[in-house]
């Protein structure tokens, strides 16, 4: 069963695993993201979808023919575009002023991007020796399978720090007894707790970038 302790630690790479962009974000301000991930802006509530995803080895991603306008997004500053493929939103990509619901100006140079981001995490999980996966939500089926995908993706070791959703006032360890799987609770879906840097400091405490 991997602890808290045990994933504060050196890696090679952390990445963001989504539910949405707060795992990104704290990885980024801890100097712990060396480049940007194929989940980290977008909105990926169900794990099993990303596991889907992982498994598939990004197969037909954002591909034209499976996505659909769903909204305005960050204030109208953006159109949240569905993948229903795999049910997973781009949050960030499509720009209000350059695009439309109906017309994606956009679409090919946001598809290239993802692309080449899913190939650089693809290649990162071949020649690491530690790997770090940071997810938000997600159930212990979810988690079990999650572990399994990895397995046969990553060629060295890693970890994975789960957090789902709890009434707790700080960071608290479960015990799912899972090999490679750290879970806490956290209260994921209140914004303010979200935003707190102090407890999320102390949470990657002793975890840094080889």
């Amino acid at each position: 069963m991997a602890t808290l302790k045990d994933i504060q630690k050196p890696y090679d790479a952390a990445f963001s695993l989504g539910h949405n962009c707060f795992p990104a974000i704290y990885l980024r301000n801890h100097n712990l993201r060396p480049f940007a991930g194929v989940l980290d802006w977008m909105i990926s509530f169900s794990l099993s979808e990303v596991n889907k995803l992982l498994e598939n080895r990004f197969a037909n991603f954002l591909k034209k023919e499976n996505l659909t306008f769903e909204s305005y997004f960050a204030n109208g500053l953006t159109l949240k575009i569905r993948d229903n493929l795999y049910s997973i939103d781009s949050a960030h990509d499509f720009l209000a002023k350059n695009n439309t619901p109906t017309s994606w100006p956009e679409y090919d140079e946001v598809y290239t991007k993802y692309k080449r981001r899913a190939e650089r995490f693809l290649d990162t999980l071949e020649k690491s020796d530690d790997l770090l996966f940071v997810r938000l939500g997600g159930t212990y089926e979810d988690a079990r399978r999650l572990e399994s995908v990895l397995a046969s993706l990553v060629k060295g070791n890693f970890k994975v720090l789960l957090v789902i959703n709890g009434e707790v006032e700080d960071f608290t360890e479960l015990q799912w007894n899972l090999a490679h799987t750290c879970v806490l609770q956290y209260p994921i879906f209140d914004m303010d707790k979200l935003r707190d840097e102090a407890k999320w400091a102390k949470l990657f405490d002793g975890m840094s970038l080889k």
